[in-house]
């Protein structure tokens, strides 16, 4: 069986594609930010032991729980 790939996953500068949500309340608050399904998110920074997790969707920069990032399934850009 394959693992999903989270953006908790990733380290900081990678390039990724949103591809699901696994949480209904976060999926709404993610869209009223401007991050959709198929949005290209890069990874800015990360604090010590990955909690919280900054990224960057096109002009806009998201700090998210590391919870939250654990949620968002991804691919490599």
């Amino acid at each position: 069986m394959r693992m999903r790939a989270t953006l908790a996953d990733y380290k900081v500068g990678d390039k990724v594609i949103l591809k699901k949500v696994l949480d209904n309340h976060l999926t709404i608050q993610l869209y009223s930010m401007g991050c959709i399904l198929g949005e290209e998110i890069t990874i800015e920074r990360k604090a010590p032991f990955g909690d919280p997790i900054i990224i960057r969707v096109e002009d806009s920069f998201i700090s998210l729980r590391k919870d939250d990032a654990q949620k968002m399934e991804v691919l490599l850009s």
